[in-house]
């Protein structure tokens, strides 16, 4: 393989990786925002627990105050009662203590349901406040990690910036303006090339000629279709090629098919 496919394939993989950090280090902000998002959401749900609970006790006040209004008018229409001089007035008093008597027991009523309520906002608080201690430290830590993160992915893509201004110096300008044009308008620059005769980055099969000029893998050939630059990468070894390599070379060795028995 030439020094320049070598390079291009070097060059191509570290222009991969710091796209890759670049997309990174993108990303983390917004997964702050989602998880400070999320924070929100339980400082909210804490609030609405705490405000619910404020109303229900406001209104079990307000119905308590009620009962006592209503107890002081009973106990005057009761003393009124017992100076009034005709039935008419009796029956009077009596209703209007009656009517009291029935406020006094929907107050009660709805006290006792806010009672029972209470329990259940206890539960919905104590969760609200655990949920919002969990994510408060989840939110620390996640921006603790993004800034080491941004940190670490900064000081590699500076490492990475330094290999491939090294990389691309060893590169003739025609050879980076073809790479630099395919890459931006393909995201990649450079395709492999399989046995299966194909560029593996567009799938198109090779003409034969092309094919048999990439497996040299000393020009500098293109796609047709996709104009990426092409390089072969040889199937890896098979098993049977492997024992024939390992196989004892010299006199005494048994040749393959040999059926003779050595004494």
């Amino acid at each position: 393989m030439t020094s320049d496919l070598q390079n291009l394939i070097e060059l191509q993989g570290i222009d991969t990786h710091i796209a890759a950090l670049r997309a990174e280090i993108a990303s983390l902000p917004r997964h702050v925002a989602e998880i400070e998002a999320k924070l929100a959401g339980s400082k909210a749900r804490l609030e609405a627990a705490v405000a619910a609970g404020k109303a229900d006790e406001a209104a079990r006040r307000k119905h308590e105050s009620e009962i006592r209004e209503q107890q002081q008018k009973i106990s005057k229409y009761r003393d009124q009662s017992l100076i009034v001089k005709t039935n008419d007035e009796y029956r009077a008093l009596m209703h209007e203590i009656q009517f009291a008597e029935q406020k006094i027991a929907a107050s009660e009523d709805q006290i006792l349901e806010f009672m029972v309520a209470a329990d259940v906002r206890k539960e919905v608080l104590r969760k609200a406040e655990a949920e919002l201690k969990a994510d408060s430290a989840e939110n620390d830590r996640e921006k603790e990690e993004a800034r080491r993160r941004t940190a670490a992915d900064e000081k590699e893509m500076a490492e990475l910036s330094a290999k491939r201004n090294q990389v691309r110096g060893a590169l003739s300008e025609d050879v980076l303006r073809h790479y630099d044009r395919v890459l931006k308008l393909r995201g990649t620059a450079l395709a492999a090339v399989y046995e299966n005769q194909m560029c593996s980055a567009c799938s198109v099969v090779l003409r034969p000629q092309v094919y048999q000029e990439v497996m040299t893998n000393q020009g500098f050939l293109t796609c047709d279709t996709c104009k990426r630059i092409l390089y072969y990468v040889p199937p890896p070894p098979r098993p049977e090629d492997d024992k024939a390599a390992k196989a004892p070379v010299g006199p005494g060795a048994a040749s393959p098919g040999d059926g003779a028995v050595q004494p």
